[in-house]
């Protein structure tokens, strides 16, 4: 692996057009990579849509947790205790770094990238910024979390019709993704990084002239 290769110093300089989208699920980061697509030029990156390929490349030996995780069933997953779910998410996210930083690097260059997913924690974005601005992470409250689900219907549905215990294995879920966004707004503002915790008071537009202004894109763009 590329990262394994490179100190702090040359992954900064080797990222320095990356700008990092973590946080939660259901807080609307895709959405607003979509909004910001439409208004700038960059290359997108998302950490979910490259889960699959990173856990077929895992090893029991190099990434333990993440290849554990991967062959076990949703029974097997939702079925243990909170705090454990909490843990084994965060374990699996430093395993995926390396993966995410070399697919990063792969991109091409000529463009900014906006790199987006749960998977970018803090601890590990701040080892290799270039600048405060360009990291930010998007947490729901637990009320808007919920809510965001429920518009997954059929997603959630595929997953929750494998569980024996479908309720209990769905409240396992929310309460795992409620203490991860508390966990990782945390990390990020025990760093000072930037969090917007997303309600559902303002629209995705909103959001995401946020998110534009923090990266100063339209400055950039005057």
């Amino acid at each position: 692996m590329i990262a394994n290769q490179l100190d702090g110093d040359e992954l900064r300089r080797r990222l320095a057009h990356v700008h990092w989208i973590g946080g939660s699920p259901c807080s609307g980061k895709s959405s607003i990579v979509e909004r910001l697509s439409e208004r700038h030029a960059f290359h997108s990156y998302r950490a979910d849509d490259a889960f699959s390929e990173h856990t077929a490349r895992a090893t029991a030996g190099a990434q333990p947790h993440l290849y554990r995780i991967a062959r076990m069933n949703w029974d097997e997953i939702w079925g243990r205790p909170v705090e454990v779910l909490l843990q084994d998410e965060i374990a699996v996210y430093r395993e995926e770094w390396n993966m995410i930083v070399n697919d990063l690097l792969a991109l091409p260059d000529d463009l900014p990238i906006i790199a987006e997913g749960a998977a970018l924690l803090p601890e590990r974005v701040q080892a290799v910024l270039f600048a405060r601005r360009r990291a930010i992470w998007i947490v729901p409250t637990e009320t808007f979390q919920r809510e965001a689900y429920a518009l997954r219907g059929e997603w959630v549905g595929e997953i929750l019709a494998q569980c024996t215990q479908s309720e209990h294995a769905f409240e396992h879920w929310m309460a795992r993704d409620a203490a991860y966004a508390r966990w990782v707004s945390r990390g990020a503002r025990q760093l000072g990084l930037r969090v917007l915790t997303v309600s559902g008071a303002q629209s995705i537009d909103d959001n995401a002239a946020i998110v534009e202004a923090h990266f100063g894109f339209e400055e950039e763009r005057a």
